[in-house]
């Protein structure tokens, strides 16, 4: 398993705005795509740039990134789908070992971190942030000093995702630092036990708080005095409540971070909450805080 399942075909530039030097450079990497499959990445990775481009703040920055596509053929289409999160079993050759069920989670899905970083610096040796797409049609993802996303269309409860949003959620975490929004690890149907409450201090990211009234991280942004703007009732499970506050309305509402109560995030959704929702006013600060840099207009 591993490198030898494959093989590494060539990196194109397929967004060039500048010299490396100066700009973002943005590497998206295939995992589990067979030489025959490598006309499925070229179109995922066109589909996710343009998704990424008609994302606020993202379509602030179009002069700011370089965007590469690593081109890697795998014996096998496809991640392992292990049996103990309820998988198929499956198990294919692929170059950089993609599995899901990480941790026990099924949408977990990770890859051979080590090996990716190796093969991402060989190729772009300026390169900044380093996104994995997955051939697989299961759901899944995860964010870390690379990210990792299915091109999945489904979820495993049938809902519907727009795929693109997924690597743009991982995106937030492996970039921009950002944690989950969302108030489970399980999820909120499984009688998950030991998310009702985190311990230790503040968290380092910057769109959660133990504070409810988010001292040192968004309080200059708030645009409400109701503080905690929700308070979850039941700190054994998910609070289901709608918002009861308009979308844009910053304030600190209870249940961020995978847990039920004692966390805080700054609007009532956001796309680290939930994949079909807008980045929230923190996050989005933090995007252009990043990104401001690279860009040749600022």
């Amino acid at each position: 398993m591993g490198a030898g399942d494959g093989v590494v075909k060539g990196t194109t530039r397929i967004y060039d705005r500048g010299a490396t030097a100066e700009r973002f450079n943005l590497v998206l990497v295939g995992e589990g795509y067979t030489d025959g499959e490598l006309g499925v990445l070229a179109k995922d990775c066109d589909d996710f740039m343009a998704s990424l481009f008609a994302t606020q703040p993202f379509d602030e920055f179009r002069d700011a990134f370089n965007i590469f596509r690593v081109d890697v053929a795998s014996r096998e289409s496809g991640a392992s789908d292990p049996v103990a999160c309820g998988g198929t079993g499956a198990d294919p050759r692929t170059y950089f070992d993609a599995t899901l069920c990480t941790g026990g989670v099924r949408r977990a899905l990770t890859v051979n971190t080590r090996l990716v970083l190796e093969v991402v610096e060989e190729q772009v040796p300026a390169f900044h942030s380093a996104q994995v797409i997955v051939n697989t049609p299961i759901y899944g993802g995860t964010g870390g000093a690379i990210g990792v996303s299915s091109h999945a269309l489904r979820k495993d409860d049938g809902t519907p995702v727009v795929w693109q949003e997924t690597p743009l959620h991982e995106m937030g975490h492996s970039i921009f630092r950002l944690a989950d929004e969302y108030d489970y690890r399980q999820g909120c149907d499984t009688g998950e036990r030991g998310q009702d409450r985190p311990v230790g201090g503040e968290p380092s990211e910057e769109n959660i708080t133990a504070s409810p009234r988010a001292r040192g991280k968004w309080s200059d942004l708030l645009t409400t005095s109701t503080l905690p703007t929700t308070s979850n009732p039941d700190c054994s499970k998910c609070d289901a409540r709608p918002s009861p506050v308009a979308a844009d309305v910053v304030g600190t509402f209870e249940g961020a971070g995978t847990f039920h109560c004692g966390m805080y995030r700054p609007q009532f959704t956001c796309k680290m909450r939930k994949l079909s929702e807008p980045f929230c006013a923190v996050c989005q600060r933090v995007i252009r805080e990043t990104m401001a840099p690279y860009d040749p207009a600022g």
